[in-house]
């Protein structure tokens, strides 16, 4: 049955690199480019992604996770949750009446992964609880390669994977068996962000124009956006939809919550706060993704007073404390 080689694409430089590379070394049959749509990607990569199709003559499968059934059966464990006491954190274990009524009104399928995902879960990933990448790219990239595994044949998926990115990804392999038949290949190992971007233009191919303003392409925004990609994403054309779209993803993931909080940065305390050394209501308002683009349009790191002018918001907000469920 020959070798399959999967090429995982993003619309970032180094997945498209990497897909050059491949059409340059093996006919162009054996080879099938694979991207996985979050729900959270930039418009601009879906349109980079047909540019690359009809350029490179070459279909791109597209992959789209589904959490219809999680959802279904998380339904079920909050409208039969009877649970009594209370956690680690001294936080309830049982959900509210209230909660329960708001979840279930809440949690359906959007038809937007990244948006089922984070209600499912009842909050949005973060730098310590990165469940987007597992359950929206990994294992769903795997699901589809197992399902081409076939006695005889050999997989293997090239990753467009560079050593001097991080200090993860220093000690990466060129060539790695994963199990019988699959196999991992990362030609771009030892090549440099300039080796790329000159790659490219050698083969006459636009990198995405994102990286015109963006340091990395990817989720709009990836919860590791720092301050000068956060300032860039808001400046694009599209920048006054991806905050509506999050502000609504807020929205909704917090009544999903059994806590009623949820917001889309809270894991990177970029708002100078850790939880638990300010009051709730004042940690998740400073959170919020009005307040973290407060933060980014600031030049420097948060410092005494930067909150002037923030504040009278932040008090209209907690000024019932029902709205916050303290009530129940």
């Amino acid at each position: 049955m020959g070798t399959h080689h999967i090429i995982g694409l993003s619309g970032g430089k180094d997945s498209t690199a990497t897909l050059l590379v491949a059409l340059a070394r093996l006919p162009k049959t054996s080879i099938q480019p694979v991207f996985v749509d979050t729900g959270n990607e930039q418009r601009q990569t879906y349109v980079y992604l047909d540019y690359l199709e009809s350029h490179l003559d070459i279909p791109i499968t597209r992959l789209t996770p589904d959490f219809s059934q999680q959802i279904a059966e998380k339904r079920r464990f909050i409208a039969q949750d009877q649970r009594t006491g209370r956690d680690k954190r001294g936080a309830k274990l049982r959900w509210s009446n209230r909660r329960k009524r708001e979840a279930l009104a809440e949690l359906h399928p959007s038809g937007n992964p990244f948006l089922d995902l984070c209600m499912l879960k009842g909050m949005f990933p973060s730098n310590r609880s990165r469940f987007c990448t597992e359950y929206l790219k990994k294992d769903v990239f795997v699901d589809f390669v197992d399902d081409l595994t076939h006695p005889g044949q050999q997989i293997i998926v090239w990753q467009g994977i560079r050593r001097e990115e991080s200090e993860k990804r220093k000690n990466a392999r060129l060539f790695e068996r994963v199990g019988p038949g699959f196999y991992y290949f990362r030609p771009l190992i030892h090549w440099t962000t300039a080796d790329v971007f000159r790659f490219l233009d050698e083969k006459g191919v636009h990198p995405n124009p994102l990286y015109a303003g963006l340091g990395r392409v990817g989720c709009a925004p990836c919860v590791y956006a720092n301050k000068k990609d956060l300032r860039a994403l808001f400046a694009l054309e599209d920048g006054p939809a991806i905050l509506n779209r999050i502000r609504e993803w807020e929205t909704r993931v917090s009544a999903c919550s059994k806590t009623g909080r949820a917001a889309f940065f809270h894991g990177k305390e970029l708002a100078g706060a850790r939880l638990g050394e300010v009051h709730p209501l004042v940690f998740w308002d400073r959170h919020r993704i009005d307040a973290i683009k407060h933060w980014a349009e600031k030049p420097t790191r948060f410092n005494a007073g930067d909150w002037d002018g923030f504040e009278p918001a932040l008090q209209a907000a907690s000024a019932c404390s029902s709205e916050w469920g303290l009530c129940e």
